[in-house]
């Protein structure tokens, strides 16, 4: 009866796959690269400690045997030989410790290098991710200001420092601005209500052909880069009738101060 042939299939262990190297093993085992390499470094600094062991275990057995000559005892042939190496094994025993000196120096400034390049990409990650927050904050802070009657009536007419736009882009604007910067809603968590936002925010720095408010994220982000760097957002202008309220406003605070702060019985007189 034939036994049948034992079928490995790709990806499933066999005996036609080779075996991991000890930095591939490194590598797999470690969280990142930096200690895999570290790792196999001092790996090979041990196996390299435990050679040097072994030479010098052999090169005091051949002294031994070199004192045993000199005294005039008797060596078999497998000693004779062994002895007539004794240079040899000296000669290995100094470059070993020389190659162990000279890897150890490496091994250090390798994995001073690989420490820096990692600090190095830790604070590129970080940049990027407060460059991603900041345009978030922008982008919100435009979104904002634009559900504002007369900052879409700047930007319809291409008035007080605001570029002109057509009115379908300012129907994606006013849309989308509604869908990130949306009033309390109270059947939701805060959470969860901000979690919503916070996806339109992501594609929109994603920059994707995903559509949203009628367009794409693309377009509504070169749309809302065009806004930030035409200018008006640094500085909006403020219509006069709420000019005029504002100083009404004030007037009225000031007046109540005067009040206040006059004696019982006096009342404050108008500039003539």
């Amino acid at each position: 009866m034939k036994l049948a042939k034992q079928q490995v299939t790709p990806g499933q262990p066999g005996e036609n796959q080779p075996p991991l190297s000890p930095l591939e093993s490194a590598l797999n085992s470690a969280a990142t690269p930096s200690q895999a390499y570290e790792t196999y470094i001092d790996n090979g600094l041990i196996c390299l400690k435990h050679k040097i062991r072994n030479i010098e275990k052999k090169k005091l057995k051949l002294e031994d045997y070199r004192d045993r000559l000199k005294k005039g005892e008797a060596l078999n042939q497998d000693q004779l030989e062994a002895v007539e190496k004794y240079d040899e094994v000296v000669h290995n025993l100094e470059f070993a410790k020389e190659l162990q000196k000279t890897f150890s120096g490496l091994s250090q400034d390798l994995l001073k290098a690989q420490r820096k390049a990692q600090r190095r990409e830790t604070i590129m990650k970080l940049e990027a991710e407060k460059k991603k927050l900041r345009t978030i904050l922008q982008v919100q802070y435009v979104l904002q200001n634009f559900t504002q009657e007369h900052v879409q009536k700047d930007f319809k007419g291409g008035l007080n420092g605001a570029i002109y736009l057509p009115s379908k882009e300012l129907d994606y604007l006013i849309r989308f601005a509604k869908l990130t910067c949306p009033e309390r809603n109270e059947g939701l968590s805060v959470e969860d209500q901000m979690e919503q936002s916070s996806l339109y925010f992501w594609d929109l720095l994603e920059g994707s052909e995903k559509a949203v408010v009628g367009t794409t994220y693309k377009h509504m982000k070169e749309l809302l880069s065009k806004l930030l760097n035409s200018g008006y957002f640094e500085n909006i202008p403020v219509p006069r009738n709420m000019q005029i309220k504002e100083e009404l406003e004030e007037e009225v605070i000031r007046k109540s101060e005067r009040t206040r702060l006059l004696p019982k019985g006096e009342s404050v007189r108008e500039p003539g």
